[in-house]
């Protein structure tokens, strides 16, 4: 019964009361551009100039008073020497602001040009903290594929592959790719060649090729702070693949 009375009061009250005819939206008002949109970009540079210059004009009143120029009354002299003040400043200080500022952008945030962008990997290095060895090695293989002269992504996936990835052969093979990319700089080079020396030592066990490998750096880098290490490891490995010959 609750129910039949609460489904008839809806309509009984719906005549006794019409419903309000809906009124049309309002149209949303117009934007109104601020004083900051009016000076643009250079803005805060505007506004510190203005109260830089104000605090010069207002050091300016006490010469006024005492000096008056043309016999002019103090009444006249100091808002006219503090309105000439503060505009002489004023274009001063903006003359002056924007080269400081390219000045100390050069400085502070130097172009591309100065500082090489270095490739970050952190999908793959996340794989690799997952546990995930196969997916990142698989990311870093597409990145390979897809640029010839992708020198990081080879030498991420080579260690990636010489360690976790148990695969010392696919490591030295990108390894190898690094070095007959054009242009590779000399530390990179020190690095690859050094590395290579690692795996022909270590699990793809040929020392002969690590030999080869450590004097053509020293041979392409005399004068470099690794010769005395690169003719240290070359003695030291010398002697004992030539041991390890006689023994056999």
């Amino acid at each position: 019964m609750a129910r039949m009375l609460g489904g008839l009061v809806p309509s009984h009250t719906a005549a006794m009361h019409p419903p309000e005819p809906q009124r049309a939206p309002r149209p949303p008002r117009p934007y109104r551009r601020t004083l900051l949109d009016r000076l643009g970009p250079d803005s805060f540079h505007v506004l510190k100039a203005v109260g830089w210059s104000c605090f010069g004009a207002v050091m300016m009143i006490p010469v006024a008073a005492k000096h008056s120029p043309f016999g002019w009354p103090v009444a006249i002299t100091i808002p006219a020497v503090f309105l000439l003040s503060w505009a002489a400043i004023t274009a001063v200080a903006l003359l002056l602001m924007h080269p400081a500022a390219v000045v100390a952008q050069f400085y502070l945030l130097p172009s591309g040009a100065s500082t090489p962008y270095q490739e970050q990997f952190s999908r793959e290095q996340s794989l690799v903290m997952q546990g995930r060895v196969a997916e990142a090695l698989a990311l870093f293989e597409q990145r390979i594929a897809a640029d010839p002269a992708a020198v990081e992504a080879r030498i991420q996936a080579a260690e990636l592959y010489a360690t976790h990835g148990a695969n010392p052969a696919r490591a030295a093979d990108l390894f190898r790719e690094v070095q007959r990319v054009p242009g590779l700089p000399s530390g990179q080079d020190m690095y690859v060649g050094n590395r290579l020396a690692d795996l022909y030592i270590g699990p793809l066990a040929t020392p002969a090729r690590a030999l080869v490998e450590l004097r053509r750096l020293l041979d392409r880098y005399p004068d470099s702070r690794m010769t005395p290490q690169l003719r240290q490891a070359i003695t030291t490995l010398k002697a004992r693949h030539v041991a390890d010959d006689r023994h056999h």
